[in-house]
């Protein structure tokens, strides 16, 4: 079965959509079934060269889009390869085709999140118009989808009721094989990984942060440190708002301890995560949020805004403050946490949490989704 990918998101720097299609491929690759071709802008992350070498063809357009800019011209691309590939099945892991495809092979979509609707403040209402628009276009010609949690089908469901009558499949696979050689200890920092923007609570985690070193806050110094007040906090991720960079020099400029690292590699990126002190994930709106179960893996102690979908991902895990509230309670309530987060996890809880996302046994049930519906 011949499944041609839009794999744009690993083209140059992946996160969270692009991870999600890295670790999903490197375990569906496996299956003698499928022959994965991949489409792409461009190929410039040591994420698309590993398929390349691998032996998985991947064809680019060579011109870079993001987000809505190009698309159209895009997908015109698309269509060209499509015809000349004859795929069994178009895989578009952006969830949204602005237009319609043409051609004898079915359709599947990952759906993430409704968010371009549900928080138009983080998005503009240019792109949540566009988006809401086309997911509509889109469910019409759309033959199987993917969700990455029950809220957001739930979700998805309710803002377009067309999409309960599509055959759907719930999984989210967490592929990344960790080294042995990973020795975990703590070097006395926080740690943010992700993009570096509002959606993701970096201006409460930056302002947190100065509160949580002391500045505007009404305690003396000696009582920071016995609080533990002095930990450095180390960010990494695409910068992706003009109003963040600014917020981070600013931040940077008065408030001693913080490092921005900007975006990092896969290996990188699990050495900050073996020797942090706890990972804090400040987001005001997740799909899914894979950064926590990364971090699980290290054992390590997590604080994350009290959001719905964590119950349903993490348990009852990580230490939640309050997005509810004023901008001002928020900051406070993040701050009060880094002061006093929680050092002791419970390992075998993680441990079947992970569990939960076990690459080959959600593997297998992707893997039989799609030849049952591609058969039916």
């Amino acid at each position: 079965m011949k499944i041609a990918v839009d794999a744009r998101t690993l083209g140059s720097r992946p996160s969270g959509v692009g991870m999600y299609l890295n670790d999903f491929l490197k375990v569906l690759m496996k299956y003698r079934e499928f022959e994965f071709v991949l489409l792409s802008d461009v190929a410039e992350s040591e994420y698309i060269r590993y398929f390349m070498e691998k032996g998985i063809p991947v064809i680019t357009q060579g011109k870079a889009v993001y987000r809505s800019a190009g698309v159209y011209s895009y997908f015109s691309f698309i269509q060209k390869q499509l015809n000349e590939i004859q795929p069994d099945l178009f895989w578009e892991v952006n969830t949204i085709i602005p237009i319609r495809l043409k051609g004898n092979f079915k359709t599947m979509i990952t759906i993430h999140d409704m968010f371009p609707i549900e928080y138009v403040e983080y998005f503009g209402i240019v792109y949540s118009l566009y988006f809401k628009h086309n997911l509509a276009k889109t469910l019409r010609n759309t033959d199987m989808i993917l969700y990455n949690s029950i809220q957001t089908k739930k979700t998805t469901e309710k803002l377009f009721p067309a999409a309960r009558k599509i055959a759907n499949c719930n999984a989210y696979i967490i592929a990344n094989p960790l080294k042995d050689t990973w020795e975990t200890t703590d070097k006395g920092y926080f740690l943010y990984v992700g993009n570096m923007e509002k959606r993701k609570g970096v201006d409460l985690l930056l302002k947190g942060y100065r509160r949580y070193r002391g500045r505007e806050m009404y305690l003396s110094y000696e009582r920071y440190r016995e609080l533990g007040g002095t930990k450095e906090l180390i960010l990494a991720g695409k910068m992706q708002e003009d109003d963040i960079d600014s917020l981070l020099k600013e931040t940077m400029a008065q408030t001693k301890g913080i490092t921005y690292l900007d975006y990092v590699t896969h290996d990188k990126k699990h050495q900050l995560f073996a020797d942090c002190s706890c990972f804090v994930f400040p987001s005001k709106a997740e799909g899914f949020g894979m950064p926590l179960i990364e971090v699980m893996k290290f054992g390590k102690p997590m604080i994350v805004g009290n959001l719905d979908i964590y119950d349903e991902i993490i348990g009852q895990h990580g230490d939640r403050f309050d997005l509810n509230g004023t901008e001002q309670h928020q900051i406070d309530n993040l701050a009060e946490k880094m002061l006093h987060f929680n050092s002791n996890v419970d390992e075998e809880a993680y441990k079947e949490i992970i569990a939960k996302y076990a690459p080959e046994k959600l593997g297998r049930i992707v893997r039989d989704f799609i030849l049952t519906i591609q058969k039916g």
